[in-house]
């Protein structure tokens, strides 16, 4: 086997059934030589013994017993990685369309690029009716989900925040890599079908934890955040635009519509008009580079 490019980490808890899915995903859908690294935080539903059925070359397990958070679990494998590349993805994802190779292949061909964002599609849960996932945050940063970067920047800014612990991690990476100077750029194609394993009961015990958890990781990113970007003119302007063309259009406009308007996806315009490092050539460069 040729010396792995790509490391793979994911983790899992009681979900047998799903970790097996995303681990047949990443063996079918992807060619460039890897390492996947799944850690384990204390399964009782067979998904350990799973595991060590299926420990070898490019598969392996980290049992680690106990919760420790997403992001302490991550940043335990990401210290052991020697591949050029590291992706994250969750037990409940399904590599699609060769997504990850693709995501490799941007990497190599643009150093300025420090994350390559897996677009993520919901096939269960809330959002099933989004095109793709990913929201904008109060600073008007787009969130990365799911993402592929060099293993160097990772360490460089320093990989996931144990203080956000599991929500808000992947807004606050997301945020490290475009302050430490780097591009962050979207797959063009959805690259993850995502099975959410969230309750649909606004009021059930499960939904109203992830709500406090949630919020708890808003308040520390705008904390972290909130005060770093100047005011920008530009941005606002942008912004504005969009406002007026939505009021323009009134109901004909529909954000998660998969009808393209002059080549876009109405998200992916909701996006660039309201993304404060996403330029309106964006469409025209992604599509140079991916």
């Amino acid at each position: 086997m040729s010396d792995p490019v790509l490391s793979i980490v994911v983790g899992t808890f009681d979900r047998r059934r799903q970790i097996e899915e995303c681990l047949e995903s990443i063996r079918r859908e992807t060619r460039r030589p890897h390492i996947v690294y799944v850690t384990d935080a204390g399964s009782t539903d067979g998904t350990v013994a799973y595991l060590e059925s299926v420990r070898g070359d490019t598969v392996r397990p980290i049992l680690v017993g106990e919760k420790r958070g997403q992001a302490r679990a991550y940043n335990d494998v990401f210290r052991q990685v020697q591949t050029p590349y590291v992706c994250w993805i969750s037990d409940d994802n399904v590599i699609v369309d060769g997504g990850l190779d693709r995501a490799v292949a941007v990497l190599e061909r643009d150093p300025r690029i420090g994350m390559v964002a897996l677009k993520v599609r919901d096939e269960s849960g809330p959002f099933v009716d989004a095109p793709y996932i990913g929201g904008l945050s109060a600073l008007g940063i787009l969130n990365v989900n799911q993402g592929v970067l060099p293993t160097k920047v990772l360490r460089q800014v320093g990989g996931f925040s144990e203080v956000m612990r599991d929500y808000g991690i992947d807004p606050d990476l997301t945020a490290k890599v475009l302050f430490a100077g780097y591009d962050v750029v979207y797959s063009r194609r959805v690259a993850i079908r995502h099975h959410r394993n969230w309750s649909l009961d606004p009021g059930a015990p499960e939904t109203q934890a992830l709500r406090a958890r949630q919020e708890r990781s808003l308040d520390l990113y705008q904390a972290r955040y909130g005060g770093v970007l100047a005011p920008s003119l530009a941005f606002e302007a942008k912004r504005r635009a969009y406002r007026l063309l939505v009021k323009a259009l009134g109901r004909r406009w529909r954000v998660n519509s998969g009808q393209a308007v002059l080549g876009q996806l109405p998200r992916d315009w909701h996006n660039i008009f309201n993304g404060r490092f996403i330029s309106l050539d964006e469409p025209n460069r992604i599509a140079r580079i991916t």
